[in-house]
């Protein structure tokens, strides 16, 4: 892969500022560039760290939460799809799920790079899917790898097209928690992390992008699932799989339940029963 030095991690607004130029693009048989972005010492912006922990009820631990380090590396994958050849349109990908591997967490004032590259584009039964990647180094040693797996509706890749996964009844299990999330939620939050995706700003902006309305950001509901959760310290990770959109304003009911190496929680509409996400946590040597 042909890597990249960048000067700076854009803002998420300007990202979208230039996002628009993304629409026109389902090409058949797209290939994601092998471009590598690289930014060098990173680190923790003590006021938005403050109005991340804030946001999400995050612990004052002296640590990252591994998605404040998303929130403030992110933008600079997003760019990547701002270049001319990457083929998929950056508005209207449909966020599926996030895998995170932390060898240990970064302390609130280490320094470190981040690497961001695209992969593992394959079909889905509703167009293509591909993964944007953030490596996180740290004096020479890996530290994190966040993955993030989104979909793009429509574009059309050869080869068999692989079929709609039935959906398995989802069981309630017992209830430990309970959000109320009101119409200003995606708004909030675009503040505290630079996500500005109109989908989550307006039931107005949303639906001229195919929503039926606001939907929550999935990174303010998973940060906020892991903040009573991530370990401060070893190697953990985590996985969270959407599986219908937080349709703003919202009630959402939750379980967090313990499991042999750490934690499970899935969180469901806290009228219709519908299942919103699952998030898995696994801690080494717990």
């Amino acid at each position: 892969m042909g890597a990249q030095i960048v000067s700076e991690i854009p803002s998420m607004a300007s990202v979208f500022a230039k996002a628009a130029k993304t629409l026109g693009r389902k090409p058949k048989d797209p290939v994601l560039p092998q471009t590598v972005l690289v930014f060098q010492g990173a680190h923790a912006d003590p006021e938005k760290l403050n109005e991340y922990r804030r946001a999400v009820g995050a612990p004052m631990n002296a640590v990252l939460p591994s998605l404040y380090v998303h929130s403030l590396a992110f933008p600079l994958a997003m760019s990547l799809m701002l270049h001319d050849d990457f083929p998929l349109p950056l508005l209207g990908m449909i966020h599926l799920s996030n895998h995170v591997d932390v060898a240990a967490p970064l302390g609130e004032g280490e320094a470190f790079d981040v690497e961001v590259h695209s992969e593992n584009l394959r079909a889905h039964s509703k167009g293509a899917m591909c993964d944007l990647v953030i490596r996180i180094v740290a004096d020479g040693k890996d530290r994190m790898l966040l993955r993030s797996t989104f979909l793009a509706k429509g574009v059309k890749l050869s080869g068999e097209k692989p079929r709609s996964s039935e959906r398995t009844a989802f069981d309630m299990p017992v209830r430990t928690a309970h959000w109320k999330l009101d119409a200003g939620t995606g708004r909030r939050w675009a503040k505290v992390a630079g996500d500005y995706n109109p989908i989550h700003l307006s039931a107005l902006s949303a639906k001229v992008l195919g929503m039926p309305g606001a939907i929550a950001h999935g990174i303010y509901m998973a940060a906020r699932a892991l903040a009573g959760i991530e370990p401060g310290r070893g190697s953990y990770s985590w996985n969270i799989e959407f599986k219908t959109p937080v349709v703003l304003p919202a009630a959402v009911d939750l379980a967090f339940e313990p499991t042999a190496h750490g934690y499970r929680v899935n969180a469901w509409h806290a009228r219709k029963g519908k299942p919103h996400f699952e998030l898995e946590l696994s801690a080494a040597g717990s």
